[in-house]
C-alpha cells in the first residue's frame, strides 16, 4: 500500500520523507489490527508533487480521479502558519 500526501503553501517548508513516514506509521501502529508500515516511495511522491502544484492554482481539494493507483491524503491550510508534514497526516 503507497499512501501520499502533498502539502504546497506559498512558502513551504522543507520536509524530508521521514517527516511524512513516521506520523503515518505512529497512526497505523495506533490502529493496530495488523496494519503495518509505510515506507517512502520516490515515485508515490512525485506523483502527489505534480499533482499539488495542478492544484495550487486552484486551491481545490479534489482527488485526482479514479484511473489514480495511488491513495491520496488531501491537506489545505490557511496562510500565516508554518505548516508540517505532521500537521497534513494528523489532521
Amino acid at each position: 500500500m503507497a499512501a501520499a500526501t502533498a502539502t504546497v503553501t506559498a512558502c513551504a517548508a522543507q520536509n524530508s520523507p521521514q517527516d511524512f513516514v513516521n506520523p503515518h506509521n505512529a497512526a497505523r501502529a495506533a490502529v493496530g489490527l495488523g496494519v503495518g508500515p509505510v515506507s517512502w516511495d520516490d515515485n508515490v511522491a512525485a506523483f502527489a508533487r505534480s499533482y499539488a502544484a495542478q492544484r495550487q492554482g486552484d486551491c481545490k481539494l479534489v482527488h485526482s480521479g479514479p484511473n489514480n493507483q495511488y491513495g491520496e491524503n488531501l491537506f489545505w491550510g490557511s496562510s500565516g502558519k508554518a505548516w508540517t508534514a505532521s500537521d497534513a497526516v494528523g489532521a
